[in-house]
């Protein structure tokens, strides 16, 4: 799996407001109009920018046109969810801290030094992350609120991505990949842009974005395959996984 953000993951993040100029441009005024969507006018030295911006105005519209919203419940399944794999994660971080403890105490004297070696690294990472939950829960209970606010707003957008991918699978089918924050209906993401680009919801104008802009979607290298026609693959938008995942404990 690739250890990076699926491509509506990335886009549905919020477009900085510091960054926006007169409603009808994104980016820094000095830098060139790159392409256009949806009447607002980017301005970018990179075509990644570019595309997070295309792609977060055209979703963002896209969930709009097909009455796709977030329910608050759903926002607080997801959070009870993450609470409890983040519960369990400590817990069996904590229990192997105390078993690697526990063996290089009774085998200091005939474990072999490689063995010895590995285990003192794998300790001293735990003992990190230990050391780090304890700081970031000081610090979290000092800030309630606003962790409460950004914990509520990633769960939003990350519900969000869940039910515009589903949608657009449903509307376009196609193939599925895997990515860190769920599955993505790559193909039909990629046919409902290009038949905003032929409507002309959006303009690549500097021809040199073109290519960069659509390689994710075209370079099949990038991704991981869900098999066509298995039984993952069918099921794969089944049901939302932050209810499942409450309900198989």
């Amino acid at each position: 799996m690739q250890a990076v953000l699926n491509w509506i993951g990335i886009i549905m993040l919020s477009l900085s407001t510091s960054q926006l100029y007169a409603v009808q441009s994104y980016g820094n005024p000095e830098d060139p109009v790159v392409a256009e969507v949806l009447s607002l006018q980017i301005r970018t030295k990179t075509p990644e920018e570019m595309q997070s911006v295309i792609g977060q105005k055209l979703l963002q519209n896209y969930a709009k046109q097909n009455n796709i919203v977030v329910m608050q419940k759903d926002i607080d399944l997801y959070l009870t969810r993450m609470d409890r794999f983040e519960s369990e994660d400590r817990k069996n971080n904590n229990a192997r801290r105390i078993e690697i403890q526990q063996q290089l105490k009774d085998g200091s004297l005939t474990m072999p030094a490689q063995k010895k070696k590995q285990l003192d690294s794998e300790l001293n990472t735990l003992n990190s992350l230990h050391q780090f939950e304890i700081a970031e829960k000081a610090e979290n209970e000092k800030n309630k609120e606003a962790v409460l606010k950004v914990r509520q707003d990633m769960a939003k957008a990350s519900i969000a991505q869940w039910m515009i991918n589903k949608a657009l699978y449903q509307q376009y089918g196609g193939r599925i990949i895997y990515q860190q924050m769920g599955p993505e209906a790559l193909d039909a993401t990629h046919d409902y842009l290009k038949e905003q680009q032929k409507k002309g919801a959006f303009t690549i104008i500097d021809k040199r974005f073109e290519v960069p802009f659509w390689e994710y979607f075209i370079n099949d290298s990038k991704h991981q395959f869900y098999k066509q026609g298995s039984t993952e693959e069918k099921l794969a938008f089944d049901s939302p996984p932050w209810r499942k995942s409450l309900q198989r404990r």
